[in-house]
């Protein structure tokens, strides 16, 4: 009863389309909704005082109560921390972010990232919380912790479980960003319509993750589609060669747009270059589109469209190439998702 009602959505359901639905005598449904109702994870839905009245008594009509708990997803990266809060239909209750140096240690890095998830908490309204998300760079093992990390000094053999669930008293899930990031653009960024994507994060670092049929992959080790690990691959050392002539990717993209012809065959080596890592993965998960995400993917079409004309030179069938939605707060989305994933199978598991 309470995943019909969770899949029902805002309009909610009767007592008779739940009957239909779950396909349970209505005595039992009239029963268990009491229950539900009493634990605050349903709810009356209250006829609208302006619609028209009709002829004898409405039928009364119930719905997931999303309000009645919050989870957190939390970016924890390089430079900066980014938290946002959500119901548990996923409606964003509130986001809140704090830049920190590269250099901070572990112990400090997940202290900022804490109290930056308190704040946005108690600035998202009320109700208890119910699991947070972690997005962090490195390859993050099955068990929570950063298994390797070229990043950040430290932070392997980090656990993010435990800190963060000692922090706030919930059950913690981790992932690597880039995983987390592809998981948020497949859930209500630029591939929310389809189930099979590749994001490549293209900014200081060049990494990708994998959805397919709608799930993560991730890979024996958390490390599926770490490809551009690979040293003889162009990607390995793009982006410094690309800013050690052109100090920033804003100068270089604004000398592009100036007709800058150096500046048009750098990003056009550049683009060769990624191809060289995103060519591999597509030809090898057949996605149906890659999703280009970072702070590189700022520069629209200028990379876009060369990236669609490579990929479609080397690839067997076409793979629409679009840019990321949700920008830098893909990886918080993200973890937003894997904790109301983790939620969700609480709440629905049927127990013999």
């Amino acid at each position: 009863m309470l995943r019909a009602l969770h899949t029902a959505g805002a309009p909610g359901l009767t007592l008779t389309e739940l009957v239909r639905t779950t396909k349970v005598a209505r005595a039992t449904v009239e029963n268990a909704l009491a229950g539900l109702v009493e634990q605050n994870l349903a709810a009356e839905v209250l006829p609208d005082a302006d619609a028209s009245r009709q002829v004898g008594r409405p039928a009364k009509r119930y719905r997931f109560h999303a309000a009645a708990a919050r989870v957190l997803g939390l970016d924890v990266g390089v430079h900066k921390v980014l938290a946002v809060v959500a119901d548990l239909s996923g409606t964003v209750l509130g986001v809140r972010r704090t830049a920190v140096s590269p250099e901070l240690s572990p112990e400090h890095r997940i202290a900022a990232a804490r109290a930056l998830g308190h704040r946005a908490l108690r600035g998202a309204g009320e109700g208890p919380l119910r699991a947070v998300g972690v997005g962090t760079t490195g390859i993050v093992a099955a068990d929570h912790t950063v298994a390797i990390s070229s990043q950040l000094p430290g932070w392997a053999g980090t656990d993010l479980a435990a800190p963060f669930q000692e922090g706030f008293g919930v059950p913690v899930v981790a992932g690597n960003d880039s995983k987390l990031a592809a998981l948020g653009e497949r859930w209500r960024g630029s591939a929310r319509t389809m189930r099979d994507v590749v994001y490549v994060h293209v900014g200081r670092r060049i990494s990708t993750g994998i959805v397919l049929g709608g799930t993560v992959l991730h890979g024996t080790h958390g490390a599926a589609g770490e490809i551009g690990q690979l040293p003889g691959s162009g990607w390995h050392s793009a982006h410094e060669r690309l800013l050690a002539r052109w100090g920033t990717p804003e100068a270089l993209f604004a000398a592009v747009r100036a007709r800058d012809t150096s500046a048009a065959q750098a990003l056009d080596a550049f683009t060769a270059d990624l191809v060289q890592g995103i060519a591999p993965v597509v030809l090898t998960v057949d996605p149906e589109a890659v999703v280009i995400g970072g702070g590189l993917s700022r520069a629209g079409d200028l990379l876009l469209e060369p990236l669609r004309a490579r990929l479609a030179e080397v690839c067997l069938f076409p793979v629409a190439v679009v840019g990321s939605e949700l920008g830098d707060e893909a990886v918080a989305h993200g973890a937003v998702r894997l904790a109301l994933d983790t939620v969700e199978a609480r709440l629905f598991r049927v127990v013999d």
